[in-house]
């Protein structure tokens, strides 16, 4: 089906085009008509130079013919009429000795849109003594002597000898009659300019808007049919223009939005996970500490003392376990809402790992492991919720010391890098696979047993400390990433950045 397109509305492509088009080709046209008047306009002024030298010559050569002598009595009426009418600027007549012996002022209606002004007075160049006035036509319509320009030419009496000189003088209005011609011609070029610029422009806008507006509306319905859920949608692509790329990112798009729904897909389907999960958790640790109670209610019953203790010591630890893994999973709930707001901070970086290995250095000696500090001089504040990294660090050292054998080390370290504070705790234990490190900061993920140095039914964990960890760190802006190899040990890095 032949695509058609409605230029009646203004707000549509083709207006805009023609718009962009007209402007351009104008623009065009009358700069090169203008440089090209400029670029004339010297020859057009030698031109009119030459012209009125010839007519100023005639004009001596009428003078000398009725007139016997230079003398004021031998104007008459007529002539001097006459001479009103062969120049547009005031004519002077002067004797050998620069004296004006008349002045002949342009007639009323010789000259159309002339008005003469006999205020003016002719100004005298001072160049009589030159030998080219006794001898041609001067002509000079520049300002470079006399304001206004002037022409001169000599008049010679009957046996041949100079008798005085005819002088026009400005000779603006002289220019102007002369290059009137060349000014309209001027005025037609930008008017049939313009006009073939509007045709043109018109024409080329309607065929650059069916080539432009045709792989747009292309765009536009299958862009329309992504929207409508239908992301295997693929725009062909042609060429290697902008249309070509603007396809190419939409089909990138397509395929972002179709991952980005299966995500969110895949998103519900752990959150549904996670609350089977969680009530998983919680069911397992309920219905330990209720078993627990009851045999210590039945050893109590038998008169078992010593059992009924135990059972009650049990219930005791499952109801600390639970009440860990909800206070866990509530802070990181909060951690993951995005209205949760840190509290805001100095933190001394020093204090800040002296405490966590303080707090730490008991677990570590009952374990035979080295816990150090290595803290740069002079690292700067930091403008943090210290409780939150002071948790993050605990956890840290915690896994390590867990994971790493008697006689191990574990170095928790601070630097200052590029706006940023590096901390890691780095320990010289069994290290941690591949599979392990991109599964470690899982919810509920405790690690492979085997490699710990404690068994999981000693240690409590809730196997939410590492996803907390992260997420204080990146509700701090910075990041939580682990470095490890299998056999040689492994480095915690949290990266903040200094505010």
């Amino acid at each position: 089906m032949a695509q058609t397109f409605d230029t009646s509305r203004p707000g549509t492509v083709f207006w805009r085009v023609a718009a962009v088009l007209i402007a351009v080709q104008l623009a065009t046209g009358i700069l090169a008509v203008a440089f090209t008047f400029w670029y004339a306009s010297d020859h057009q002024r030698a031109l009119a130079e030459v012209a009125i030298a010839a007519r100023l010559d005639a004009v001596a050569e009428e003078i000398e013919g009725r007139v016997s002598t230079l003398e004021a009595s031998q104007f008459t009426d007529v002539f001097r009429l006459d001479m009103g009418y062969r120049f547009p600027d005031p004519l002077t007549i002067l004797d050998l000795g620069g004296t004006v012996l008349d002045v002949f002022y342009p007639a009323q209606d010789a000259f159309e849109g002339v008005l003469p002004d006999e205020s003016v007075q002719p100004i005298i160049p001072d160049i009589l003594d030159s030998d080219d006035v006794l001898s041609d036509v001067l002509v000079d319509a520049s300002d470079a002597l006399l304001e206004g320009g002037y022409a001169m030419a000599p008049l010679f009496d009957e046996g041949g000898f100079l008798a005085g000189l005819v002088l026009v003088q400005p000779l603006s209005q002289s220019m102007d009659l002369e290059l009137m011609d060349t000014r309209a011609a001027f005025r037609r070029s930008l008017r049939t300019v313009g006009i073939l610029a509007i045709i043109m422009a018109l024409l080329l806008g309607a065929g650059m808007t069916w080539w432009m507006v045709r792989p747009l509306r292309s765009l536009t319905r299958s862009i329309s049919r992504i929207g409508d859920g239908q992301y295997d949608e693929s725009i062909q692509v042609k060429g290697n223009d902008e249309f070509s790329e603007l396809s190419s990112a939409i089909n990138v798009m397509a395929v972002r939005v179709a991952r980005s729904i299966e995500a969110l897909k895949e998103s519900d389907r752990l959150r549904r996970d996670l609350v089977a999960n969680v009530g998983h958790d919680l069911r397992t640790p309920l219905a330990a500490m209720l078993a627990h109670l009851e045999e210590a209610e039945r050893f109590n019953s038998e008169g078992r003392a010593k059992e009924a203790e135990d059972a009650v010591g049990q219930a005791a630890r499952q109801g600390s376990y639970l009440s860990a893994l909800v206070d866990d999973l509530f802070e990181l709930s909060r951690l993951e809402s995005q209205g949760q707001k840190l509290r805001q901070e100095p933190v001394p970086i020093g204090e800040l790992v002296a405490d966590a290995i303080a707090g730490n250095q008991g677990e570590a000696t009952k374990n035979g492991i080295s816990l150090l500090a290595d803290v740069a001089d002079g690292l700067p504040l930091l403008t943090a919720d210290g409780t939150r990294l002071l948790r993050v660090l605990n956890n840290l050292i915690s896994n390590a010391i867990r994971y790493t054998s008697d006689q191990g080390v574990i170095t928790v370290k601070a630097v200052s890098l590029a706006h940023q504070i590096v901390l890691s705790v780095t320990d010289t234990g069994v290290g941690i696979s591949a599979p392990e490190q991109a599964r470690m900061f899982d919810r509920y993920y405790r690690g492979e047993g085997a490699r710990t140095r404690v068994s999981d039914a000693t240690y409590k964990g809730t196997g939410l400390g590492l996803a907390i960890s992260r997420a204080i760190a990146q509700a701090h802006k910075g990041s939580l990433e682990v470095e490890s190899t299998p056999g040689e040990g492994t480095s915690m890095i949290l990266t903040l950045p200094v505010r």
